[in-house]
């Protein structure tokens, strides 16, 4: 009898426990509820630099180095499989592509591995001590490490089909890595993972520390994915898949929404929800609305708009830090949304770069037709723009540029007309050298200066030994010092012996 009460007072105890577990589990607000965790997938999609809105396109790989060209062939494949891949809409064409990717490989080296030791703290076993122990003491011994290298740099550029430039950049890959030279095992990550480009952050390969150190086509490998890791994401909008936990209890039927990816109305439901009484509560409430508009950034096709909403996302992300500071799960978001924000603010300021340096490129080519070699053709074309504008007569608005001349010269008694004076010609916009060590000191990627000094209707460099050295303290790197010496060598060769 006494074995049966405490039987059934036992079992009245577990029903009652588990009874309030379960409530707990319903009304409390978390992440876990009965050990399951809700997870979503938010699709991220971040405009590319160009705004490129054609199908085709082609990809040019050159390398300044005849022994790289395998490398070259190998960067030319994989860079059209991963266009082909993050944008299904593209494909290769070699014969009438709207956009033509060039990329030189302009240099590539796996430097012999690096040996040294370091001095490093052990414990080690000691003498026994008067009991017959053994003992353990801090110890100093060398280990030995290897440090492997590499390094690819590539020039790359886009152009549209009337060959106007649309994005240029130089794209360099770095790798360095120390092993444990006795176990071979990775003592720290690449440096290409420690990386804070948001360019790499979201669009680099995430693949984990190697455990042993990498062959030289290995090592070769992991460098071209990561230049065409930053190249890709540049010419077309990528896609990355991203799990996100929502917060559970009172907010599981609202969650249906964001199940269904009906972002709008997910958002509503949680901002008409009554805030819950306790802070730490409404803290997940406020996380998910968080999630709300993170997911409707991603979705926006307007750049402004996802600023928007990432920023409202990062402020609800922080109000929910705010309400309850433990929860571990909050902090990951914030991560996530300074990682989108840092794109769209490099992506806009590369291409307020990019237009800068072509509104100087252009703002040469009107002193391009004020050089006597057009001088006399464009008074030919005013004055034949001005005769058809005022005269009634189609037959007058078909003459020839001779034939206006002759007209224009005639007074009414047939005397010869002197020539009318023209204003004096505008001083020649040429790009100097002051300007290009303008664009090097505000950081003007070096691709984009070549490009503009390559496209430059006119030049005029100071290439002496003073004016190298001008040059140089002035912060202009070698390859763009070489794209001068070969622009103004190329302008002498058109103007021909003679010419001043």
């Amino acid at each position: 009898m006494l074995w049966a009460l405490h039987t059934r007072y036992f079992r009245s105890v577990i029903a009652v426990s588990f009874c309030f577990l379960f409530a707990r589990g319903i009304s409390a607000q978390g992440f876990d509820k009965l050990g399951m965790k809700k997870k979503i997938t938010l699709h991220r999609k971040l405009p590319s630099v160009i705004h490129f809105t054609g199908t085709t396109f082609q990809v040019k790989v050159t390398s300044r180095d005849p022994k790289h060209a395998d490398l070259a062939a190998i960067l030319k494949d994989r860079l059209e499989t991963e266009l082909a891949k993050s944008n299904p809409h593209l494909q290769a064409d070699e014969k009438s592509p709207e956009l033509v990717i060039t990329c030189i490989v302009t240099s590539f080296d796996l430097p012999p591995e690096e040996h040294f030791s370091n001095n490093e703290t052990v414990m080690a076993k000691g003498p026994p001590n008067a009991q017959g122990k053994q003992q353990t003491r801090p110890t100093q011994v060398a280990v030995e490490y290897k440090k492997i290298k590499g390094s690819l740099d590539v020039s790359y550029e886009a152009r549209d089909r009337n060959q106007h430039t649309l994005d240029a950049k130089n794209v360099p890959a770095k790798y360095s890595e120390d092993f444990n030279a006795a176990t071979n095992q990775s003592v720290a990550k690449s440096t290409a993972g420690k990386t804070g480009d948001p360019f790499k952050l979201i669009f680099g390969r995430r693949s984990e520390v190697s455990t042993a150190p990498p062959s030289p086509t290995e090592l070769r490998d992991k460098l071209i994915d990561e230049a065409i890791a930053e190249i890709v994401p540049r010419i077309t909008t990528t896609n990355e898949s991203i799990e996100v936990l929502l917060a559970r209890g009172k907010l599981d039927e609202a969650n249906k929404s964001a199940e269904g990816s009906l972002w709008t109305h997910y958002l509503e439901q949680l901002e008409q929800m009554t805030p819950f009484p306790k802070t730490k509560d409404d803290a997940y409430r406020l996380y998910d609305i968080g999630v709300a508009y993170e997911a409707l950034a991603y979705q926006s096709e307007s750049e402004d708009a996802a600023k928007k909403s990432l920023q409202e996302a990062a402020i609800n992300y922080g109000k929910a830090v705010d309400g309850k500071p433990e929860e571990k799960y909050f902090i990951e978001p914030q991560k996530r949304i300074e990682t989108a924000m840092g794109y769209l603010r490099k992506l806009e300021a590369e291409r307020k770069a990019f237009e800068a340096a072509n509104q100087q490129s252009a703002k040469s080519e009107p002193a391009a037709s004020a050089t006597p070699a057009n001088a006399a053709s464009a008074k030919t074309a005013n004055k034949t723009s001005n005769k058809v504008r005022t005269t009634a007569s189609s037959k007058a608005a078909q003459s020839t540029d001779a034939g206006v001349d002759a007209d224009a010269a005639k007074p009414s008694n047939g005397a010869a007309k002197p020539p009318a004076k023209t204003p004096a010609s505008r001083p020649v916009d040429v790009l100097t050298n002051d300007k290009v060590i303008m664009m090097s000191k505000e950081h003007v990627d070096e691709a984009t200066i070549i490009a503009t000094i390559r496209d430059a209707a006119a030049v005029n460099f100071d290439l002496s030994v003073d004016g190298n050295i001008a040059l140089t303290h002035g912060g202009v790197s070698s390859n763009v010092l070489a794209a001068m010496r070969a622009r103004a060598k190329k302008q002498n060769q058109r103007a021909g012996p003679g010419s001043t």
